[in-house]
């Protein structure tokens, strides 16, 4: 059987659209440690660690983040536990679930979505994230 990376999670017309799929856990995948990429990357699977990236994370319905995370934009269908910070935009669907804590200057919760913990929205003039 052929695997093919999924497409991307909704909302035409934004910003994540553009960007090609660099990377991809997919749903039977685990990894502990670190990443550092630059694009897009999905996660379908379990990530225990540390992402940094200057681009996009998502994090699939059916994936799950425990651990710190910095990049410029989160996309989250799926479960993060830990912390997340973005510098430009964090984007939480219906079917995600947060236990943690979010920094970013611009986010958009859809009605559904789970949230235990906190979020900090900063204005740009407060500061670099």
């Amino acid at each position: 059987a052929s695997h093919r990376a999924p497409a991307g999670i909704g909302l035409s017309a934004a910003p994540h659209d553009e960007k090609p799929l660099n990377g991809w856990l997919g749903e039977a995948g685990h990894f502990t440690g670190s990443l550092e990429y630059e694009g897009r990357v999905r996660i379908d699977g379990w990530f225990h660690g540390t992402i940094y990236t200057r681009d996009l994370l998502e994090i699939g319905a059916a994936g799950k983040v425990d651990g710190k995370v910095h990049c410029a934009q989160a996309l989250i269908a799926g479960q993060l536990e830990g912390s997340l910070v973005a510098t430009e935009r964090v984007t939480v669907l219906e079917s995600a679930v947060i236990m943690g804590e979010i920094t970013t200057p611009w986010i958009d919760v859809r009605p559904g979505a789970e949230w235990h913990g906190s979020v900090r929205v900063l204005r740009a003039d407060e500061g670099k994230l």
